[in-house]
């Protein structure tokens, strides 16, 4: 799920957060990481993150922000949320390797061409946004994780990085 222009909607957060209780979206989000908040603004993000911090939260990084610009603000993204979400072009080994030490998964966006999804899963990405889900599953073929599993092993992984 993705907060856009939450500075147009009031409340925006707390209604998010009242329909994820509403369709029981909470535990599955919070538990085994099957539903992801992500936003473009921090103010957003934070905000659900006081109201509900057990929740995974994606930071999404504008376009034009640098590698090093993404690596520069890791520590202090990882404060409030579990991943970083750039745009796919912006994605390099740094970033996921400054990414990963604040313990934060990288989830690039909207990667819809099979040579940046291949490019994307050998320099190690975690996870990604894409319009076309047949395709990444199509990639990865046997190394695939079927179902939830994906998710339940993300969680798991960023709460051994942060024990």
């Amino acid at each position: 799920m993705e907060t856009k222009s939450p500075s147009l909607y009031p409340e925006m957060e707390d209604k998010l957060l009242a329909l994820m209780d509403e369709f029981h979206l909470l535990n599955p989000a919070r538990d085994r990481w099957q539903v992801l908040i992500q936003s473009f603004s921090e103010t957003s993000l934070r905000q659900i993150d006081s109201a509900a911090p057990e929740l995974p939260l994606v930071q999404l990084v504008s376009g034009s922000a640098t590698s090093g610009e993404v690596r520069a603000g890791a520590a202090e993204v990882a404060t409030y949320a579990e991943g970083l979400g750039p745009s796919h072009s912006d994605v390099d080994a740094g970033v996921i390797e400054g990414a990963h030490q604040s313990c934060l998964a990288v989830h690039p966006y909207t990667v819809n061409d099979v040579d940046d999804t291949v490019r994307l899963i050998e320099i190690g990405v975690d996870g990604m946004f894409t319009n076309f889900p047949d395709k990444l599953n199509d990639v990865l073929g046997d190394r695939a994780v079927h179902g939830k599993r994906a998710a339940v092993l993300a969680k798991r992984a960023h709460d051994v990085c942060v024990a």
